[in-house]
This record gives structure tokens, C-alpha cells and sequence, in this order.
């Protein structure tokens, strides 16, 4: 008997899904709306996979899977979604998600799917794995570029730039730093000029596209 929970903001939706794959003889289901409930559900150690609806409005199902795989790094995650976009795909494999299913493509394929991350593998659309691979490949070559235009900062530059990328104001740095607020600014000021840049937030962007995480 496989546990399975299913977790999106639409009730309905996932009251309908639960009765169809409750009729499945090998499958016990358990139906949430929340982020909140999913986690502590998807927590109790009684379920062997999840799936999650990563697009909806109400919670953040991303970060309720990776949540999940830190607690139980046993469980399975497949991630199903109203539309194809290849960024959130990319996203969803990077936040340890073993699959990918369009809500669109119906029962079947999610228990293909299930079917699939049970046995240890990983199940996307074939459609989209063309369109993944382009994505992760642009990915990696704006990751190059970034790092390449950050090798002009100096150390002190670069940590000033990863405190502004994490959300630290001036202050903030300057206090972290052990250093006064007018040198903080003047690393700023160093920062948007050797990466040709005119403002802070374009400077964040590119700390963030070389892999500095953000808040």
C-alpha cells in the first residue's frame, strides 16, 4: 500500500483527485488545501509520497517540498501544475521534485508518475525535456557570465555585494562588516561601476544569477 498525499489550494480540485485515486487498490490518500496542513501530514513519517501543486495562488508548495525532504529525506515529491513553464520546472528539480505533471494530462499520468518516483526515478514530459535542457543550458552560460563580471570585485566588494543580495540594508552591513557606513557606500559606489551597472538592484540580479542566494 503506497501513502499518498495530495496538497493544492483548490479544495474542490483536490477532494475530486483524492476519490479517483482512492479508487486505486494499491493507494491510501490523504487530501489537503493548505502548505501548513501538507507539511505536518507530509512530516508524520506515514506518507511515501506527496504531490503537490506548485502553481497555486494561496501557498507556497515549493518550499513546503523542500521543508518536507529535510525532515524525510525518504519521501518522494511530484510536483503537478496548470501550465508548462520550464522555469518552474527547473525550479522544482533543483528543490529535489522526482516528477512533473500538467494537471491537464488527467489521472493517468500522475499514477504514471507516482508509479515512476516509487521506483526511484525521475518523470517529465517528454515534450518539455527539449525545452528543460535549453533552459538549463542558458542558465549555466548567464551563471558563467555573471561570475566572470564578479571576478573584478575585490573581497571586501564581493561581501558587501552578497550581504545587499541577501537583503541587508547599509547599516546592517556596515555593522556585520565592522566597518562605517560612508565605506559601505563607497564599496557600493566601486561595486556598480567595475560591473558597469547604475543601480543596486541590477547588481543583486547579477549577484543572484552567479548563484548568490537571496533573502
Amino acid at each position: 500500500m503506497t501513502r499518498l498525499l495530495l496538497a493544492d489550494d483548490h479544495r474542490s480540485f483536490v477532494e475530486v483527485l483524492a476519490v479517483l485515486l482512492g479508487a486505486e487498490p494499491d493507494l491510501q490518500v490523504v487530501a489537503v488545501s493548505r502548505p501548513d496542513e501538507a507539511l505536518r501530514v507530509g512530516r508524520s513519517g506515514s506518507i511515501d509520497v506527496a504531490v503537490l501543486a506548485v502553481d497555486g495562488a494561496g501557498g507556497d508548495y515549493l518550499s513546503t517540498g523542500e521543508a518536507l525532504l529535510a525532515a524525510r529525506p525518504d519521501i518522494r515529491l511530484v510536483a503537478v501544475a496548470q501550465g508548462c513553464d520550464v522555469a518552474t520546472l527547473a525550479r522544482v528539480l533543483r528543490t529535489g521534485f522526482r516528477a512533473w505533471v500538467p494537471k491537464a494530462e488527467g489521472v493517468d499520468a500522475l499514477l504514471d508518475a507516482v508509479a515512476a518516483v516509487l521506483r526511484g526515478e525521475t518523470h517529465v514530459p517528454p515534450l518539455l525535456l527539449t525545452e528543460l535542457l535549453a533552459h538549463l543550458f542558458r542558465e549555466e552560460a548567464e551563471v558563467r557570465t555573471a561570475e566572470t563580471r564578479l571576478a573584478a570585485l575585490s573581497t571586501r566588494e564581493r561581501q558587501v555585494l552578497e550581504a545587499m543580495a541577501h537583503g541587508w540594508s547599509g547599516a546592517e552591513i556596515a555593522e556585520e562588516l565592522a566597518i562605517s557606513p560612508n565605506t559601505v557606500r563607497t564599496h557600493t559606489q566601486n561595486i556598480l561601476a567595475k560591473l558597469d551597472l547604475h543601480t543596486s538592484l541590477a547588481a543583486v540580479a547579477l549577484a543572484r544569477r552567479a548563484g548568490i542566494a537571496g533573502p
